[in-house]
């Protein structure tokens, strides 16, 4: 009786012993496969902190401003003078789009209603301003580049065949390496733009041979200027910043 209470007190120890043994493996973290998670979270985060900034190394003024405009903007209003006293003025409220136009008769200026076709509210909504973390400046038509404007610290993109003296609405002193005057920073002046992309960019369809690209300091808005250099006729289209 003793002898088999004794063999069955063994048999129980030993099977306790191995239940005991089995160590909580599955349950616990691997701590060698969690660092090695956060490593790879950490590198993929650096990697993307990095393309974010810009590819080009800043040294001036122009670069600065540049890199505090870095986004899309949209068109937010149109002003231009026609002939000798015609005037229109496109305003976007509330996204949707308003204009007027105004003229002089007998002594006095009129003002009238300006119809807007769908084609032309599209023209008006896709035209945009994009400058991209390497700075280079991009005109968009119906989200395509119609023009792109190279980042240069110490240039804007000049063409034109004359003096800034020679054009209205520049500058008498504006050269290819005078990129501020006053709160402007300009940044492309050009008479050899050709005649398909002032066709994209007169959405007003007022003659012009002259393109002019320019950032307003004080109202943090970019202002394209198209117009005939010889005369009057002349648009300003204004862009702001997509929040």
């Amino acid at each position: 009786m003793n002898r088999l209470y004794i063999i069955y007190l063994i048999l129980f120890c030993c099977q306790a012993c191995g239940s005991s043994e089995e160590p909580n493996i599955v349950n616990q973290p691997d701590n060698k496969t969690i660092s090695t998670n956060d490593s790879v979270r950490s590198l993929q985060d650096s990697l993307a902190n990095t393309e974010a900034l810009p590819a080009v190394q800043i040294k001036g003024k122009k670069g600065k401003v540049l890199q505090s405009c870095i986004g899309l903007y949209e068109l937010r209003s149109i002003e231009a003078s026609v002939g000798a006293n015609g005037m229109m003025d496109y305003i976007k409220e509330v996204n949707q789009w308003v204009a007027k136009g105004s003229s002089i008769s007998d002594g006095m200026r009129e003002s009238y209603d300006i119809n807007l076709d769908k084609k032309t509210i599209s023209s008006l909504n896709n035209l945009q301003i994009e400058v991209d973390n390497n700075l280079n400046i991009k005109i968009l038509v119906q989200n395509k580049v119609a023009y792109e404007i190279p980042y240069q610290e110490n240039e804007l993109d000049f063409h034109l065949k004359k003096n800034g003296e020679d054009y209205i609405s520049l500058p008498d002193n504006l050269t290819k390496s005078s990129t501020f005057s006053g709160m402007f920073l300009y940044l492309l002046a050009s008479d050899e733009v050709g005649k398909a992309l002032l066709k994209k960019l007169d959405i007003l369809e007022i003659y012009a041979n002259v393109v002019v690209l320019r950032y307003n300091q004080k109202e943090a808005q970019f202002e394209l200027n198209l117009f005939y250099g010889e005369c009057c006729d002349n648009s300003f289209y204004y862009f702001s910043k997509l929040p």
